[in-house]
């Protein structure tokens, strides 16, 4: 009794992740498609000011242009492994 609850349990779990790797994707391409094309063309009232190797640098800047004045509010999107750095125009 025992092996075959043990090998329905693994099935199951095996097609949860099997579930979860197909699905996931293509969550992730929906929100890198719309990224993109808001980096490609620019977001409608927002300007690229700079782009960075990882997040942290893109927030790090964002921060500091806020705390100068430069502007009031940012966005770091992720577009071709690379993150912009969005602001208003």
């Amino acid at each position: 009794m025992y092996r075959p609850t043990r090998t329905a349990a693994t099935a199951a779990a095996g097609i949860a992740m099997a579930l979860a790797l197909t699905v996931a994707p293509a969550a992730v391409t929906v929100a890198t498609a719309s990224a993109a094309a808001a980096s490609e063309n620019g977001a409608q009232g927002w300007d690229v000011s700079g782009s960075f190797d990882t997040q942290q640098e893109c927030v790090a800047a964002g921060d500091a242009g806020v705390a100068d004045g430069s502007w009031a509010q940012y966005r770091c999107v992720l577009f071709e492994a690379r993150w912009d750095l969005m602001t208003p125009a």
